[in-house]
């Protein structure tokens, strides 16, 4: 546990880090040595972040291809401050909630060990999940559509169907048909409250306790169907 703590403390150290040189970099304020520090300290954050079980959300390897999208994207340098906040955004706020609080349920781990691979971008949808549920100001019917869609993004990538809608791919995969329409009937539930999937303007009354079930359900289901689809289509 505390040399997970301490990996937690550098994690966090190394982003805070790219951070600096990044926003120095796109704000007036770079310098020759500033490549070649981030270069190595890019490296060094991914792998960290990997063993940690994160999915790295920075695609920037070098501060000339972040500059390149900057000066397109981001005219002023308060937009670009905010852009370097939100690449890590999501991973800042998993890390300082693990080293204050619990770690999570077993199974939101476990789901989150199973997304390995071609499956380890879903994780980024997993932690936007949980992140909404734990947030200052929870917003619970994004944790249920994000964690919804990481079912959805499973069977996409597992069965090669990008694109498809879950209540359309999860009828071609191979698993036990009750649990198929287990999945589907909480696919059909989660579609039919406005705010979740689609956007509404009724009020849909959902309590931390709806999004706490429906995370602890998708999870339970992504491990179930990544090992019976690996197991049946021998992947």
């Amino acid at each position: 546990m505390l040399i997970k703590k301490i990996m937690l403390k550098e994690t966090i150290q190394n982003i805070e880090r790219l951070q600096g040189l990044m926003v120095a970099f796109v704000t007036n304020e770079r310098k020759d040595e500033q490549p070649k520090e981030y270069k190595s300290l890019y490296i060094d954050t991914f792998n960290k972040l990997k063993n940690l079980g994160y999915e790295n959300p920075n695609q920037f390897k070098t501060l000339e291809e972040f500059w390149g999208v900057c000066k397109l994207k981001f005219p002023t340098y308060a937009e670009r401050r905010a852009f370097v906040n939100e690449i890590y955004g999501d991973i800042i706020f998993d890390i300082e909630r693990k080293l204050c609080q619990e770690p999570d349920p077993k199974e939101w781990m476990k789901a989150n060990e199973e997304l390995q691979d071609e499956l380890a971008p879903i994780r980024r949808q997993w932690l936007k999940a949980k992140n909404f549920l734990f947030a200052t100001e929870p917003d619970f019917e994004n944790c249920i559509k994000e964690a919804t869609n990481s079912i959805e993004s499973t069977l996409q990538i597992l069965l090669e169907q990008p694109g498809i809608t879950l209540g359309k791919v999860i009828k071609s995969a191979k698993i036990d048909s009750d649990i198929k329409k287990l999945i589907s009937q909480m696919y059909g539930f989660v579609s039919n409250k406005d705010f979740v999937r689609h956007g509404g303007t009724t009020d849909q009354n959902i309590s931390k306790a709806d999004a706490e079930f429906f995370l602890n359900f998708s999870a339970i289901s992504i491990q179930y169907i990544i090992t019976s689809i690996k197991i049946k289509n021998q992947i």
